[in-house]
């Protein structure tokens, strides 16, 4: 299993960038492309574990339940 970096544009569309073995590069990566001085407005970069990239984009378009009210960190 890998660390796969995804853009995800304004218009909620995931474009797959690369993946990792190693948890420490892909958040050095994800950093690099947050601090990008072309970043587009709007544009935002994830990551997720996962065995191959499709898998994970399939996690990253699920849909979520909120979190119970009164629940703590």
């Amino acid at each position: 299993m890998a660390y796969h970096v995804f853009e995800l544009n304004p218009f909620q569309q995931l474009t797959y960038l690369n993946s990792h073995a190693d948890y420490r590069e892909a958040k050095q990566f994800l950093r690099e492309c947050r601090t990008s001085p072309d970043l587009v407005k709007g544009t935002t970069y994830r990551m997720m574990f996962a065995n191959n990239p499709q898998h994970a984009e399939k996690l990253l378009r699920e849909k979520r339940e909120p979190r119970p009210m009164g629940e703590h960190d």
